[in-house]
């Protein structure tokens, strides 16, 4: 555990940083449904009670679900880790986390603009735990690549020689370890909320 607190050490200020961005994110992804015209929000509505009707009827498809979920999240961690050692591209990862966290409020409030008060249930289940832990797994991992990108910057104005190396290895290892956690909640996400879903839809559908 020592060790591992290690590995994980992150910029407070940074951190501080991506998390309001986070909640600005999942506020204007709440808000969203509001805006959206009339058309846009019958096209929600039938694609989420598409979904639940596949899920209540097995038709849901687990392995392509599973195969879809781990491709996004390891893509966007990829993305995250290049951006990091790149030394460029630092407002793309402030995207990727606001783009995350709006999708998070915009399921929510999609979800409940459904199915009303039935439908707070269901989007809890939905997006927790999985998809709240996905986002903080994507804030520890940016707080790392800012960090490193702000450090190569410096270097570079200053035309420091600096080690890397310490720094790039727990970089290494946080991906890692962002990598094993994602694969652990997008199995989560693929197998188990599908049947809790289920039997909750049943119930309040």
């Amino acid at each position: 555990m020592d060790k591992l607190k290690k590995i994980i050490k992150y910029d407070k200020k940074i951190m501080t940083f991506l998390n309001v961005i986070a909640i600005v994110g999942i506020i204007a992804g709440s808000i969203f449904m509001i805006v959206l015209s009339k058309n846009d929000k019958e096209t929600v509505l039938n694609s989420i009670k598409d979904f639940f009707d596949k899920l209540i009827n097995n038709k849901f498809n687990f392995a392509g679900t599973l195969k879809n979920t781990i491709i996004s999240n390891f893509l966007f961690s990829f993305i995250i880790w290049v951006i990091g050692i790149s030394v460029v591209g630092v407002l793309i990862v402030i995207f990727i986390i606001f783009y995350k966290s709006f999708t998070l409020g915009f399921t929510i409030s999609s979800i409940i603009y459904t199915y009303s008060i039935k439908g707070a249930l269901l989007a809890l289940i939905y997006v927790f735990p999985h998809m709240v832990i996905n986002l903080l797994i994507m804030l520890y991992l940016s707080s790392y690549s800012i960090k490193l990108s702000i450090i190569l910057i410096k270097s570079i104005l200053k035309k420091d020689n600096l080690n890397f190396k310490a720094f790039i290895n727990n970089y290494s290892k946080v991906f890692l370890i962002s990598i094993i956690f994602l694969i652990v909640t997008s199995l989560y996400e693929s197998f188990i909320t599908p049947i809790i879903l289920r039997y909750f839809a049943q119930l309040l559908i």
